[in-house]
């Protein structure tokens, strides 16, 4: 039998205790999930917010609708409570209010922008603004207020300048709240990387920086 050199399991111990350190060194700086069947460089980017927004609607007129008042919510909240000229109220969850503005895009895109039926309401206020951020499309070829990295986007349909959105809203008042509650909800997001293919988050980070980037 060979006979077992003195020092082999030191060097095991000491080499569990480096490793650990590491791991150590490694966790305690945020950085989470890994492994080892992902390269250096191999990530993806993914953005998450945190705020939403509750909507409030009334029909004016037959087929005609404006937005009352906007609030911020947490991201899960966001709806859109429609009154409708007989007194009935619905309330429309975030992917109804989606799905409505889908298929007006879809039907009837040269439309779009061009009158304030339910679903161009949903579009240009504020709901319609979190749910281009946080979905695709991004609604960008529509609203004035999504921009490209340079700030200088300006979409090809619907509305082209940001002030024709307040034909949406019942008065300049409501109007002019919806910018502070867009810039809430992009300012709520959060940033965080992780391995491609995988749903282990590596970082995060919250943005602060100039609106509607």
């Amino acid at each position: 039998m060979t006979p077992i050199k003195n020092n082999t399991f030191l060097k095991k111990v000491k080499d569990i205790t480096v490793s650990g350190s590491l791991a150590m060194l490694v966790l305690g700086t945020g950085i989470y999930g890994c492994s080892p069947n992902n390269t250096e460089g191999d990530y993806e980017q993914s953005e998450v917010y945190n705020q939403g927004v509750r909507t409030y609607i009334k029909e004016i007129s037959k087929g005609e609708f404006k937005i009352t008042e906007e609030i911020i919510v947490p991201a899960d909240s966001s709806k859109a409570y429609v009154t409708y000229l007989d007194g009935h109220e619905e309330i429309l969850t975030k992917d109804q209010a989606k799905d409505l503005i889908d298929d007006e895009i879809t039907h009837n895109p040269t439309r779009v922008g061009h009158h304030n039926g339910l679903s161009n309401v949903l579009l240009y206020g504020g709901l319609g603004y979190f749910l281009g951020r946080t979905s695709r499309p991004n609604y960008g070829y529509y609203r004035p207020d999504f921009r490209d990295q340079s700030n200088n986007y300006t979409p090809s349909g619907g509305v082209k300048n940001n002030s024709d959105m307040g034909k949406y809203y019942s008065n300049p008042e409501t109007f002019a709240k919806s910018t502070a509650v867009n810039r809430s909800v992009y300012q709520s997001r959060t940033r965080a990387a992780r391995p491609s293919g995988s749903r282990s988050v590596f970082f995060g980070s919250r943005s602060r920086s100039g609106f509607g980037g």
